[in-house]
C-alpha cells in the first residue's frame, strides 16, 4: 500500500509538473506571437512613414518645378506677347532648355505613389507644357528665320500667327499650372499661398474666364 501511494504521489507531481509546463509553453507561445505581431505592426508602421515621406519630398519636387516654371516662362508671358503684339512688333523669345523638367522626368516611375487625382492635374500640365514649349519654339525659329522685317511683311504671317497661337495657349496652361501646384502643396503639407508659392497669387477667376473666351473663339473658327 505505502509502495502503491508513492507511486501515485510522484505520478501526481509528474502530471502537475507536466501542466506547469504546457503553460509555461503556451505562455512563451503567446509572447512570442505578440512579439512577432508588434514586428510586424512596427515594421508596417515603419513602411507606412517612408512611403508618405516619399510621397512628400516627391509632391514637393515637382510643386517647386512646376511654379518655378511659372515664375520664370508663363507668368508675365502673357503681357509681354500680347504688349508686343498690339505694338506691332515681333516679340523676342529665348531658347528653353530641355532639361527645364528634370525632376518630372526622373520620377515619372513613381507617380503612382501619389493620389490618382494628384497624378491626373500633373500629367494635365505637364502635357499642356510641353504644347507650349513646342509651340513657342516654333515661334521663336520662325522668327529667327525671317530676321528684322518689317511687322506687317508678308512674309511674317507664319511667325504672326504662331505668335498669337503662344499667347492664347498661356492662359489655359496657367490654369492647369494653378491647379496642379495646388492639389501638390495638400499632399507636401504645404500652405498654397504666395510668396512661397509664386502662381498662388494668380487670379484664378480671370484665367478662367480667359481661358473659356479663347476656347469659345477658337470654336466659332472652326
Amino acid at each position: 500500500m505505502q509502495f502503491g501511494a508513492k507511486l501515485t504521489l510522484d505520478g501526481l507531481m509528474t502530471l502537475m509538473a507536466g501542466v506547469i509546463a504546457f503553460f509555461a509553453v503556451i505562455m512563451q507561445i503567446r509572447s512570442s506571437s505578440k512579439q512577432v505581431q508588434d514586428q510586424i505592426k512596427a515594421q508596417r508602421d515603419a513602411e507606412r512613414e517612408e512611403l508618405e515621406r516619399r510621397k512628400k519630398a516627391l509632391a514637393t519636387g515637382i510643386l517647386f518645378e512646376i511654379d518655378n516654371f511659372y515664375v520664370y516662362h508663363v507668368g508675365r508671358a502673357y503681357d509681354y506677347i500680347n504688349k508686343a503684339l498690339q505694338m506691332k512688333r515681333l516679340p523676342e523669345v529665348a531658347r528653353i532648355p530641355s532639361s527645364l523638367f528634370s525632376v518630372y522626368q526622373g520620377n515619372a516611375g513613381r507617380l503612382g505613389d501619389l493620389p490618382n487625382d494628384v497624378v491626373r492635374v500633373i500629367v494635365d500640365f505637364y502635357s499642356k507644357a510641353a504644347q507650349y514649349l513646342a509651340l513657342r519654339e516654333d515661334y521663336r525659329a520662325e522668327r529667327e528665320r525671317r530676321g528684322e522685317l518689317p511687322f506687317e511683311h508678308p512674309a511674317n504671317q507664319r511667325a504672326k500667327s504662331l505668335c498669337a497661337l503662344t499667347r492664347d495657349f498661356l492662359p489655359g496652361l496657367a490654369r492647369a499650372l494653378y491647379i496642379a501646384c495646388e492639389k501638390l502643396c495638400g499632399v507636401a503639407g504645404l500652405d498654397f499661398k504666395p510668396p512661397s508659392i509664386a502662381v498662388a497669387s494668380a487670379d484664378i477667376a480671370a484665367l478662367n474666364r480667359e481661358t473659356q473666351r479663347i476656347e469659345h473663339e477658337e470654336v466659332h473658327r472652326i
